[in-house]
């Protein structure tokens, strides 16, 4: 059912192919970059651009990030102490910074898993009751 170009700007927008979005649900999309980050280092310590690949191959993910996007979470993550960085020195090209996660990052990550439970069960009651409407 195509929605109405009165209610664009509602919480509604045209992607660039002319389907309808919502933009609320894509930033709040985008705010899984840092549970994702979190996870990933959980797995195993990473550079930023294995990060940065390891992302944009994520489903829960929309779109590829942009590399300051994820560079910027990740100066932001390190200052509220959830990952640490050091400074690897390889055989070949620049010294590269290795991210790990810390004891607060991991706290972090289970309540973000706590809350993404959470905002599951809201979700599938919502289209719970909105199937039965529809019938």
């Amino acid at each position: 059912m195509p929605v109405p170009d009165s209610l664009i700007g509602d919480g509604l927008m045209k992607d660039d192919n002319s389907k309808m979005v919502c933009n609320s649900l894509t930033s709040s999309m985008e705010k899984l970059t840092q549970p994702a980050i979190l996870v990933l280092l959980a797995q195993d310590r990473a550079h930023g651009y294995d990060l940065i690949q390891k992302l944009n191959q994520l489903e829960s993910i929309d779109g590829e990030l942009e590399a300051a996007t994820v560079y910027r979470t990740l100066r932001r993550m390190e200052r509220e102490g959830l990952i640490s960085s050091q400074w690897e020195h390889g055989e070949f090209g620049p010294a590269r910074r290795q991210y790990s996660l810390t004891a607060e990052g991991y706290k972090s990550l289970e309540e973000w898993v706590n809350i993404l439970k959470a905002r599951i069960n809201q979700i599938e009651t919502l289209i719970s009751h909105h199937d039965k409407i529809k019938g």
